[in-house]
């Protein structure tokens, strides 16, 4: 931990122990780092004694992570459905912008409420009282566990295995660039205080229902090459999700941007899905992270766009034709190898 973090560390906690209500919250359509650093976050301010409030946030609670430990404790509510001024402190997990909050409104933060956001995100904007943004950490999750050491709390089974199954996701089972010698080290130790991780593990990774499986394969039918076939688009157009009468969780599943990344000959890949007439929800992925910055191309097209040089995402809030033509603009001024 450098100093600079070990600072921050130090401020969070302090914040914490002035704090008499503290809200969490899920970022929109929440992965496991986002899911997993709430709920261990909840559990360590409730054994400091503190009143914390979680929230679900504006999505549904993902079905693959209905194994995880105190899922209980997550409140059903967004952030347009509680009084921020009931809180004196909010910390922002795992969430690199101020919309990743809420998308049903601008967030606004009352004068009475401070806020410490801790992330990992290349693309984090800094917008809380106190950022504590380790870049250098592979998960939100690894970053919560060198904040608990230092703050010298008992990380308990639980707490271990949440961290762990978040650590975990966020690293594509510790395949992923990002993912360093510390981060194994982080892992070892979480696994010896939390052993059974494995059942969790087979659940949370054999998860597929039969909707799943159809929509990746519309996904997978709906591939466009573009740029001497240099650049490869998932597309499902939002006749398709209306026609199968699809939640919005369910046609997230047609996002496959990770299969698409397998491919050699494709350097930078896009799954998208038209999630309404004017919202195109897109996932970007590249393979060649030495070359292409993912991450660099969300943020320029779309809204709360941001992420990894090698995995990233945005919404574009035009038709999807328009959506795929600004996309493309975007990769080719960024990358004009590809003109």
């Amino acid at each position: 931990m450098t100093s600079e973090i070990k600072d921050l560390s130090d401020q969070i906690l302090n914040e914490i122990k002035q704090a008499k209500n503290i809200l969490l919250h899920c970022h929109v359509y929440p992965d496991a780092d986002s899911i997993c650093s709430v709920l261990a976050m909840a559990g360590i301010l409730k054994q400091m004694g503190k009143t914390v409030t979680p929230i679900m946030g504006d999505s549904q609670y993902p079905d693959y992570l209905t194994s995880l430990p105190h899922k209980d404790w997550l409140v059903e509510k967004n952030y347009t459905e509680i009084n921020p001024e009931d809180y004196d402190l909010f910390i922002i997990l795992d969430s690199a912008s101020i919309d990743r909050i809420s998308n049903l409104t601008d967030i606004k933060f009352p004068t009475t409420m401070r806020t410490v956001v801790i992330d990992h995100h290349q693309t984090n904007r800094m917008f809380g009282d106190i950022n504590l943004v380790d870049k250098s950490r592979a998960s939100t999750c690894e970053n919560l566990f060198r904040l608990f050491q230092n703050w010298r709390v008992k990380i308990d089974q639980d707490t271990a295995l949440l961290l762990f199954l978040g650590t975990y996701s966020d690293t594509g089972g510790f395949k992923y660039p990002y993912t360093s010698p510390e981060t194994f080290e982080v892992a070892t130790k979480l696994v010896k205080i939390s052993p059974q991780y494995h059942t969790i593990l087979a659940d949370i990774e054999n998860h597929r229902k039969p909707i799943d499986l159809e929509m990746m394969g519309v996904a997978l039918s709906n591939i466009e090459k573009y740029c001497n076939e240099r650049i490869a688009l998932s597309v499902i157009p939002y006749e398709i999700i209306k026609q199968k009468g699809l939640s919005r969780e369910e046609a997230s599943e047609g996002l496959v941007p990770d299969v698409l990344r397998t491919v050699t000959e494709w350097k930078i890949v896009a799954s998208i899905v038209e999630m309404s007439p004017d919202e195109v929800q897109v996932s970007l992925r590249t393979r060649y992270e030495n070359d292409y910055d993912v991450s660099e191309i969300a943020k320029a097209v779309g809204d709360k766009g941001g992420g990894h040089r090698g995995a990233a995402g945005t919404t574009i809030n035009v038709p999807l034709v328009k959506a795929k033509r600004e996309l493309l603009k975007t990769i080719c001024e960024i990358y004009p190898e590809f003109k």
